[in-house]
């Protein structure tokens, strides 16, 4: 798990950071520019920060207030660490989102008891907010999160202007599959596509599964000739691979898709169906094709 220590005394940050790293899974980062360490933390999927109070430039209390904007206090603790005794900053500080706070000087098993109590607790929502996005089966974003994530896609480039793409993907013949090799066979063939899709994309692309066989992938940044490569990349290696199965079969199937760029003020839905119609195109086409959507 990754640990952020935020501390203008570069001897104390390391000095946690040392205490810090006996508990189990544990990579920490130090930081003595709290400006510095907060651009870290934004740019990454940190479980704990522990922050100093008094810092020049930016104190803890700031530091978590602009944290705060943008990672909320329970999928992302805080501990505060302070030398002070008031109790009107600890008040202040747990009302802009801090979790829990050390005293300096820092007692180190107080210090570990404290991190490995808000490490669980991150465990667990991470585990819940999976089970809440996630498709279990193939890993990808479920239809509601996906839908939810396309539509803040849609918000932004509407906001700032930009360029979009979707790929409607569907396994084709995907019910003779289930019906020959059977459904478990179906669902490794299921995660081989999820995989395939996933494999091809930047980071800042997501898929997910919309039902079945059924599975889109938002291309954020990315006009129709960019996306029709990436679907075409997919296509090709799809039909490429070999499935095997846990009772030794070996299946080979394709995908047909439809590929569609967001036009402005555009909803989701519509450009979905833009996409989803290339999609069917492609399906009376032959399959094994990818068709773009018509302007």
């Amino acid at each position: 798990m990754q640990v952020v220590v935020i501390d203008d005394t570069l001897i104390t940050a390391r000095l946690i950071g040392e205490y810090l790293k006996q508990l189990s899974d544990v990579t920490v980062h130090t930081y003595t520019d709290p400006v510095e360490g907060l651009e870290f933390c934004l740019s990454q999927d940190i479980d704990l920060v522990l922050v100093d109070y008094l810092m020049p430039d930016m104190d803890g209390m700031e530091y978590i207030k602009r944290y705060r904007a943008e990672r909320t206090p329970e999928e992302y603790p805080v501990i505060m660490v302070t030398a002070m005794e008031d109790k009107e900053i600890l008040r202040e500080a747990f009302e802009l989102g801090a979790n829990d706070f050390v005293d300096k000087p820092v007692e180190p098993i107080e210090l570990l008891a404290r991190g490995k109590n808000l490490l669980a607790l991150r465990r667990k929502s991470v585990e819940l907010r999976e089970l809440a996005t996630v498709d279990s089966l193939t890993g990808v974003f479920i239809r509601r999160h996906f839908l939810e994530e396309s539509e803040h896609e849609v918000a932004r480039e509407q906001r700032y202007g930009g360029k979009l793409s979707v790929i409607m993907v569907d396994a084709d013949h995907f019910k003779s599959v289930n019906d020959t090799y059977g459904h478990a066979a179906g669902d490794e063939v299921l995660r081989h596509l999820a995989k395939s899709c996933k494999d091809h994309l930047r980071d800042q692309d997501f898929v997910g599964r919309l039902g079945g066989e059924e599975f889109a992938i938002m291309l954020p940044e990315t006009d129709l000739v960019s996306a029709q490569k990436v679907a075409e990349r997919i296509r090709v290696n799809v039909a490429e691979s070999v499935v095997a199965t846990k009772d030794g079969s070996e299946i080979r199937y394709t995908v047909s898709q439809g590929v569609a760029q967001w036009h402005s003020g555009e909803s989701l839905s519509a450009m979905m169906q833009r996409a989803d119609a290339a999609l069917y195109a492609a399906k009376e086409g032959g399959r094994n094709r990818v068709e773009q959507a018509a302007a």
